[in-house]
């Protein structure tokens, strides 16, 4: 008999046995232990009982931090029930061959306790956390207790593992908490109520061999970070990513393109006169045109893009690993053939365009503030050169863009200071070529800039809102006009005006005209407004009440540039208009293309058979003109005749024209 089991037989009656943690046995017990051990290690083999590889684990942490001679409290399980165990003492007690091992002994104390009692320093624990979630595992993950707050919290745990939503977790959380004598983080767990972020604490009690578990509950916490993210970082009316993850992707796209020698691009969209839907339709609407913008700009961009909203009508598309402009300039492309299509909002039907600017890395700038101010640029130039278009940045859009700003400053001063003049356009009749009326077109005598062109402050005055007194302006000038000429004696003659899209749907538009007309004193017959397709089309209902007031005054009503919008044809017989006018993107290649010339017969058949007249603008060339006449057009209008004029050009223009030569000498009369 070894010293060793002299030890184990004098400890009688108390149960007592060694453990080889290095070989996972228990090579020597007494029989107090054989009877108290009965199903709690495995079968023999090689001579010797097995313990679980849990166990030896657990005794190799044990015994890694166990001095030789000291004592510590632990705990072995119950054979009958895993949950609950024995509580020991033990030591490192050295084996026949020199290596250590443990000797473990139950107390006579311990045994004669109920199973499921805890000891006091637990039981102080639970009491101290009864308000909080707070729970003691065993080493192996076993439940042992808990305080009453975290039973109702968690319901029934049998073993720590039920606490983690994902399994992965619970091996992991074992793992360091084994390794390390307390620990904190954030993860979520399995509640009664489902799962749950929560903040844990732990740490691991040597002497006892037990796992202190105190568990936070942060889900609200975890919810308002989320919301407050969701706020900073995403537009609550579209719930696109906004400025803010916009320049964390363009940063992050930009490091990783000078990483590995890629290209990048983006697109910077702005809406063609939204804020004219805000000013006459309310916010309401507006709020929903972009979201259905919105929705329509996604479906049309690819998957790899993403959309962002800068706020009121501006949109950037970024794209990353580019390899030429044209995969911009097609989704460009894309963009605008989606927006041919109406907008369903607040039971109209809507439609509104978007220049686009596209700017790309590192053809165009080589950092982040600079590629989105060229785009900006490039849309700028697109904006004041039509709508629904887009370009590509070129060195001097940036120029360009200075030039507008400075003519933005100076606009309100220049309506101030009457900077403004008509010249007018005159309006030639089919077959004989006498003047019998005049297109008014506003320009601007800058007084350092010199003459400056509308497609140069008109997109300004529409952003700005400018567009509503200067266009009231050109109505009563246009008038004033009218008069002045009559009273010079000249023949009567119609002049047009055009009105933009905004001061269409300028509520008090009607009283306004009624107004300026009573003031002037002029024949209403003699004033003519011309309007656009897509301008009547934004609300079809609304622009037939409002044609209807405007013929019961008795002015004349045209479309300008017809054939370039999107109206329909049913719509056109319920307009109260009197004449069509072809835009000059058909006149062009009349006579040499064919699909144009038959697109201008038809339209003067058409426009004929509702009793409309047609008119054709930008005529250039005789031979133009031959067509027209062929076609039965009623009047031109072009540079083959003559360029916009000043007002004393353009009655001089008329006096050289057959059949007015006489115009100084007619007697003043009434229009």
């Amino acid at each position: 008999m070894t010293d060793l089991e002299e030890v184990l037989q004098n400890k009688m009656p108390s149960a007592a046995w060694v453990i080889d943690v290095e070989n996972s046995t228990v090579p020597m017990l007494n029989e107090a232990a054989e009877r108290l051990l009965v199903g709690s290690i495995g079968q023999i083999q090689a001579g010797q009982r097995q313990i679980p590889p849990a166990l030896k684990q657990k005794w190799q942490s044990r015994l890694s931090r166990c001095q030789k001679g000291q004592q510590f409290l632990c705990r072995w399980p119950f054979s009958s029930d895993p949950s609950q165990s024995h509580q020991c003492v033990g030591s490192a007690v050295k084996l026949p061959d020199d290596r250590y091992g443990i000797l473990l002994e139950v107390s006579i104390t311990a045994i004669t306790q109920p199973p499921c009692a805890v000891p006091e320093k637990d039981m102080g624990l639970l009491q101290q956390f009864k308000t909080l979630s707070f729970a003691i595992f065993a080493l192996d993950g076993q439940f042992i207790n808990a305080s009453e707050f975290f039973l109702n919290h968690f319901g029934e745990v049998k073993h720590i593992n039920y606490l983690f939503a994902v399994s992965s977790a619970a091996k992991s959380f074992m793992a360091r908490v084994n390794g390390q004598s307390s620990l904190s983080q954030e993860i979520m767990l399995s509640t009664a109520n489902g799962v749950r972020w929560h903040r844990i604490e732990a740490c691991f009690d040597a002497e006892l061999g037990q796992i202190y578990l105190l568990a936070h509950d942060i889900q609200e916490e975890r919810d308002h970070e989320v919301a407050l993210y969701r706020l900073n970082n995403y537009d609550s009316l579209t719930n696109l990513p906004n400025r803010n993850l916009l320049y964390q992707q363009l940063e992050s796209a930009l490091q990783n393109a000078k990483k590995r020698g890629r290209q990048f691009g983006l697109m910077y969209l702005d809406l063609d006169g939204f804020k004219v839907v805000n000013d006459n339709f309310g916010h309401r609407v507006g709020d929903e045109l972009i979201q259905r913008v919105a929705e329509r700009i996604k479906s049309s961009i690819p998957s790899g893009a993403c959309l962002y909203r800068l706020g009121g009508d501006e949109f950037v598309v970024v794209l990353e690993n580019t390899n030429a402009l044209s995969e911009l300039e097609d989704i460009a492309q894309s963009i605008m053939q989606s927006a041919s299509n109406t907008y369903p909002v607040a039971k109209m039907e809507m439609m509104i365009s978007a220049s686009i600017g596209i700017a790309s890395y590192p053809q165009h700038a080589d950092d982040v503030d600079n590629l989105l101010k060229n785009a900006d640029a490039a849309m700028y130039r697109a904006k004041s050169t039509g709508h629904n278009l887009y370009f590509v940045y070129e060195n001097q859009m940036a120029d360009n863009i200075n030039a507008h700003l400075t003519l933005g400053g100076g606009l309100r001063k220049a309506i101030e200071n009457e900077e403004f003049e008509l010249h007018y356009q005159p309006k030639v009749a089919l077959p004989d070529e006498n003047v019998v009326g005049a297109e008014a077109l506003i320009r601007w005598n800058h007084p350092e800039l010199g003459m400056v062109s509308p497609d140069k402050f008109i997109p300004l005055a529409e952003e700005s809102g400018l567009i509503l007194p200067l266009g009231e302006w050109v109505i009563r000038r246009a008038c004033r006009q009218l008069q002045e000429w009559r009273e010079q004696g000249y023949p009567a003659i119609c002049l047009s005006v055009n009105l933009s899209s905004r001061q269409f749907m300028q509520a008090d538009l009607v009283d306004m005209v009624q107004a300026i007309l009573e003031e002037t004193g002029v024949d209403p017959a003699y004033l003519e407004l011309e309007l656009t397709e897509s301008m009547l089309m934004t609300d079809a209902k609304q622009s037939i009440e409002k044609l209807h007031s405007f013929r019961e005054l008795g002015l004349t009503l045209s479309i300008d540039d017809f054939g370039t919008g999107y109206s329909s044809l049913s719509y056109l017989k319920k307009f109260p208009i009197q004449t069509l006018k072809i835009d000059r993107s058909f006149i062009h290649d009349i006579g040499i293309d064919g699909d144009n010339d038959a697109i201008v017969k038809a339209t003067i058949a058409m426009a004929k058979s509702l009793n409309l007249k047609v008119i054709a603008e930008g005529v250039e060339h005789r031979s133009q003109v031959n067509a027209l006449g062929g076609y039965d057009c009623q009047e031109v209008q072009g540079y083959l005749y003559s360029k916009p004029l000043p007002s004393d050009d353009f009655v001089q223009f008329m006096q050289k024209q057959v059949g007015y030569e006489s115009f100084s000498l007619v007697e003043t009369g009434s229009l």
